[in-house]
């Protein structure tokens, strides 16, 4: 049986039956880094996409995945290896394959060792594994960004707790030289600076110690604006008292920071989401970060969840909780730049603003080294796309990241995804209940209140406000509410208009082509949309109009009930039939006499409406 064997923690190598086997081809190299990076776990088509093309993706990616795909197990014999998956493909594996999962492996018995001796041999032999950078050579701009720095953070964490180890044996003339390569090529890990001035403090090399000091502090006043750390100043103090660095006589530190607590008040009287809720990861309790994106249409609860969900992961991240809207769809305002929520994110964790850097980049590694060691709760609200956020990412340190989106951010290497659809009837019951006060609805039948509720389209935004006009017209009952809701010519449809306005952002933020591809789809009388029937609509090629609903269905405007077809929800199509509206009246005639010659093209040929041309109404 053919055995295959894969390197990572380095130059990407194959090795199969002991003979080495050179991956030469640059997109290949990308789609199995991409997946032994993920062992064991399955990689969306849309990520492996966005790992080889980036923002200059084929006309059908899938397509040429799937070829890509087949060359790769043909080349390396990887039938048993590459296992197709239902939105996706998986690297099956085991330790002795891949050494990114013996390095894993190694760590977590490190973790678990019952003396010092024992995790000090596991992680020398866990760092034996690493060749050089991850994945060096694989040309993937995005792959090097997302997926190969985290990695990078892990192994200087570890090399940090082996060097801590070997000095507690004593061995601080030999860790001299390792340490000033590290610090020279981390030059903003505390840590590491503080292991060089106590290996050279202990080895009877004063003067260097207290010069390395000097260099630190130079090091990140020049560049960063800031002053070393209370371990450093500490370690500073011991040396010029020439006292016991690991028990300095009379240096006490600055009063800790105290830890943010900016979470918003949680939603009173939360409703539903159960499962989502369960499914959540707590973290993993290493050096990853965890990252969870919450997606779905305007209304839907996103940040009601992620809030409620915040306030119960609290209590598992004692370095404190972070919460920024980022603004992609304001009414107000524009979104919120990448520098400018780095800004607020490094004063909120107590750092003074004169010592922010100007430059992003610079930002971006404060904040990440403000993290390393900190299991923090982020939450990013309403982001705009995957450049927003990434920026805004821990590199480590147990952090926990909650990311709202009305668009589905399949770029963003995330450990958990959430598509919210609209509450269930039950569900979307009780909350209008509750919304409106046990008391105004008591005895009303159910099938009244389901009414109600489909009305609003089961959004949590529209039952709210609709609820609240409820409470607040205390002669009105139940029947009278369900009638003004069904008559068009009444003014009551404030759910409605809230979720209205709310797509009129993510209408504004939709580039021309989509706008134009959204006005279109709302001429259309079906309740459904196939791809050819869109495409005479559209008056484009079916491959083009398949991209566009794509990516209507990323924004939340659009869902896909099955294969090929897509429609609207009820409130969303509302919105589209009125874009529809500002359509001119010769576009208006042009575009349905398309869709009327497409039908009556496909029923001459004998074709079942139902089934192909996608007119099914629901």
């Amino acid at each position: 049986m053919t055995t295959v064997r894969f390197s990572v923690l380095g130059p990407l190598t194959a090795v199969q039956d002991g003979t080495p086997v050179p991956v030469t081809v640059g997109k290949l190299r990308v789609l199995l880094a991409t997946l032994l990076l993920r062992p064991n776990e399955a990689v969306p088509a849309d990520l492996l996409a966005e790992r080889l093309w980036g923002r200059r993706a084929p006309a059908n990616p899938r397509k040429v995945l799937r070829t890509y795909v087949v060359r790769l197990r043909q080349t390396l014999d990887l039938r048993n290896v590459i296992v197709t998956m239902p939105d996706g493909y998986l690297a099956r594996l085991r330790t002795d394959q891949l050494d990114l999962l013996r390095f894993r492996a190694l760590l977590q018995e490190a973790g678990q060792a019952a003396d010092p001796l024992t995790e000090r041999r596991l992680l020398h032999e866990a760092l034996a594994l690493w060749r050089g950078p991850v994945c060096a050579g694989v040309a993937s701009e995005t792959l090097q960004q997302i997926d190969v720095p985290p990695l990078a953070e892990l192994h200087v964490h570890t090399l940090e707790r082996r060097i801590e180890l070997d000095a507690g044996l004593g061995e601080h003339a030999s860790l001299i030289a390792e340490l000033q390569a590290l610090t020279a090529e981390h030059p903003f890990r505390e840590r590491l600076w503080a292991q060089l001035m106590t290996a050279l403090y202990r080895t009877g090399r004063q003067a260097e110690a207290l010069e390395t000091y000097r260099t630190v502090f130079r090091l990140l006043q020049d560049e960063l604006g800031i002053t070393p750390n209370a371990e450093l100043r500490r370690l500073h103090q011991a040396m010029l008292a020439q006292s016991p660095v690991d028990a300095p006589d009379d240096v006490s530190d600055p009063p800790a920071p105290v830890p943010p607590r900016q979470l918003p008040a949680d939603v009173p009287a939360f409703v539903g989401r159960a499962d989502e809720l369960a499914a959540l990861p707590v973290g993993t309790g290493d050096a990853a970060v965890t990252v969870t994106a919450i997606d779905g249409m305007p209304g839907v609860g996103k940040t009601a969840l992620a809030v409620h969900a915040a306030h119960l992961l609290a209590p598992h991240h004692p370095g404190g909780q972070l919460y920024l809207n980022l603004r992609a769809h304001s009414q107000d305002d524009h979104p919120l730049d990448p520098a400018d929520a780095l800004d607020r994110l490094l004063r909120a964790l107590g750092l003074p603003g004169e010592h922010v850097p100007d430059r992003l980049d610079d930002r971006a590694t404060l904040y990440r080294s403000l993290l390393a060691e900190r299991r923090v709760l982020v939450v990013l609200d309403d982001a705009a796309d995957e450049a927003q956020v990434r920026p805004l990412l821990p590199g480590g340190g147990g952090c926990h990241v909650l990311i709202t989106s009305r668009r589905r951010l399949s770029g963003l290497d995330v450990t958990h995804a959430l598509s919210l659809d609209p509450l269930p009837t039950a569900d979307a019951i009780i909350l209008f209940t509750r919304t409106a006060g046990a008391g105004r609805v008591a005895g009303s039948p159910r099938h009244l209140l389901a009414a109600v509720v489909e009305h609003c389209g089961r959004l949590p935004l529209a039952i709210r406000v609709t609820a609240a006009r409820l409470r607040s017209h205390p002669t009105w009952r139940l029947t009278h509410l369900l009638d003004r809701l069904g008559d068009p010519r009444q003014p009551l449809r404030a759910g409605q208009r809230s979720v209205t306005a709310a797509l009129d952002l993510s209408y504004r933020n939709l580039d021309e082509p989509q706008r134009q591809a959204y006005r279109l789809l709302g001429l259309n009388p079906a309740a459904d949309h196939a791809v050819g029937a869109a495409a005479a609509l559209m008056d484009t090629h079916p491959v083009r109009t398949e991209r566009l609903l794509e990516q209507l269905l990323d924004a939340h405007l659009i869902e896909e009930p099955a294969p090929g077809h897509y429609r609207f929800h009820h409130l969303v199509r509302a919105h589209a039939t009125q874009a529809a509206a500002t359509v001119n009246a010769s576009e208006r005639r042009a575009a349905l006499a398309r869709l009327l010659a497409h039908h009556a093209r496909l029923a001459s040929e004998g074709t079942q409406a139902d089934g192909a041309i996608g007119f099914r109404r629901t």
